[in-house]
């Protein structure tokens, strides 16, 4: 009875009544069952795995393969469209060329037709021709004394009727010719006109750029000699400032002479340059009228500078010479 109640027990009060090392027994026999059951479901789970991996490298190289059958399959497109469009290009020209062949061959068809009516006028022309040249066969026949010159006669006037026909398409030609040497000394002229007044314009653009430089040279030397005047008078020593002025002047001469001798030179040059157009040669007279001009104002205008500044020098000097008396 009691083995009977201990087995109709729940489970649970009789593991309650089993000793710990019974329960520490069951604990492991329960840890290696789901070990067990673990391992095979792992190992069943890698074997899925690699099947899945082979299945995908297989799909992997089933797509690869369908890629590149693709690329094959697009590079065939692609060169068949080329082809086609060249077959298209190539269709074309041919239509071209075959509407230009036929149009050349009615052309010519039209060219030949003419010239078979000029024969068959040509021909008439000569068998309606033909009976005076036997009359005046039979003319020289009969009196061979008078025509026996007939076919030098003859031979002559082929002779000259060719070199009538060869003089006339030489001169046509020597006509164009003289046309083409014309519109290209036209041409020439007209560049070497163009030439001639963009020359003119550098040069006095330069010449004007040069005069600017020699104002402003000239400028800061008279500023420096009245600079060295106003010191000079105030420390008493007159004779090195006229000395220095001198050498001043004599400096400003030398470069004035150099600037006139350039000036020289390029207006011969340019002289040369003009004297095949008279045009020309008369604008460069001009010119050289209005350079000369200009240069003698110049020159006038420096030349009462240098009166104003030598009368201020000899006025300062004289007011110094005073006051160094009545000390």
């Amino acid at each position: 009875m009691n083995n009977q109640g201990k087995r109709n027990l729940p489970s649970h009060l009789q593991y309650d009544t089993v000793s710990p090392a019974t329960k520490l027994l069951e604990k492991r026999r329960k840890m290696y069952e789901v070990h067990e059951a673990f391992e095979a479901q792992r190992e069943e789970f890698q074997k899925q795995e690699v099947k899945f991996k082979l299945e995908e490298e297989k799909i992997r190289s089933k797509d690869m393969e369908i890629q590149e059958s693709l690329i094959k399959f697009c590079k065939f497109l692609q060169d068949n469209e080329a082809k086609k469009k060249r077959a298209e290009g190539r269709l074309e020209e041919e239509k071209r060329q075959k509407l230009q062949k036929e149009k050349e061959i009615q052309e010519l068809n039209g060219l030949l037709q003419e010239l078979s009516k000029k024969q068959q006028r040509l021909e008439k022309k000569v068998t309606s021709m033909k009976k005076y040249e036997e009359y005046l066969d039979s003319v020289a026949k009969q009196y061979p004394e008078q025509y026996h010159d007939m076919s030098s006669i003859l031979e002559r006037h082929s002779t000259l009727s060719s070199q009538n026909t060869k003089l006339v398409e030489e001169h046509s030609s020597m006509e164009n010719l003289y046309e083409k040497l014309k519109y290209e000394s036209t041409q020439y002229e007209k560049d070497r006109n163009h030439e001639i007044l963009q020359f003119n314009n550098d040069r006095r653009n330069q010449k004007k750029k040069y005069q600017k430089e020699i104002n402003q040279y000239k400028l800061q030397k008279l500023q420096q000699m009245k600079h060295h005047q106003r010191i000079q008078v105030q420390e008493g020593f007159q004779w090195p400032l006229i000395i220095y002025l001198i050498d001043i002047k004599h400096e400003l001469e030398e470069a004035k002479q150099e600037n006139n001798k350039k000036d020289d030179k390029k207006l011969k040059k340019e002289e040369n340059k003009k004297q095949q157009n008279k045009i020309e040669e008369k604008k460069e007279e001009d010119d050289n009228y209005e350079v000369k001009s200009q240069q003698a104002i110049q020159k006038l205008k420096i030349i009462s500078l240098y009166l104003n500044d030598f009368k201020k020098i000899i006025f300062g000097c004289k007011e110094d010479y005073k006051k160094a008396q009545n000390k």
